[in-house]
């Protein structure tokens, strides 16, 4: 089992699981939101941290959709099975189901689900039993 440590504005915070990595996670809130709603968007604002991440999405009406995080530094692209994320050099596969997105990340090794409601994303990621919660612009 992995440790990973994190920050929150609250406390430094150790736990005994391994969930997506929080940008990584807000960054694929607007991916479900940008193949739900056949949009293309250019941020998400993570309530948890509470400020934006610049994230441009392109040809999301296609088969490969691409996305890039300019946070984290890298592309997002692929197939929705198998979109491969260049800046954790690892795959994770989507599939969509009317306005909700199950998620398997195979860097954590952990399911996520996204539902989506227009530009609101919630998420519930199983690696920490918690939810959270987006928006798209």
């Amino acid at each position: 089992m992995k440790t990973k440590i994190y920050t929150s504005k609250q406390s430094l915070t150790k736990v005994s699981y391994y969930s997506m990595e929080q940008g990584k996670r807000a960054c694929f809130a607007l991916i479900a939101a940008a193949i739900v709603n056949q949009r293309e968007y250019l941020s998400v604002y993570d309530f948890q941290i509470g400020g934006h991440l610049s994230i441009s999405a392109s040809n999301v009406q296609t088969s490969t959709p691409f996305f890039y995080d300019y946070n984290r530094g890298g592309a997002i692209s692929g197939s929705l099975n198998g979109m491969y994320d260049f800046p954790s050099a690892s795959h994770v596969s989507m599939i969509v189901n009317g306005n909700q997105v199950n998620c398997y990340d195979f860097e954590s090794g952990y399911h996520i689900n996204f539902n989506v409601n227009g530009n609101s994303v919630s998420a519930y990621d199983y690696a920490d039993s918690c939810h959270y919660n987006y928006s798209v612009n």
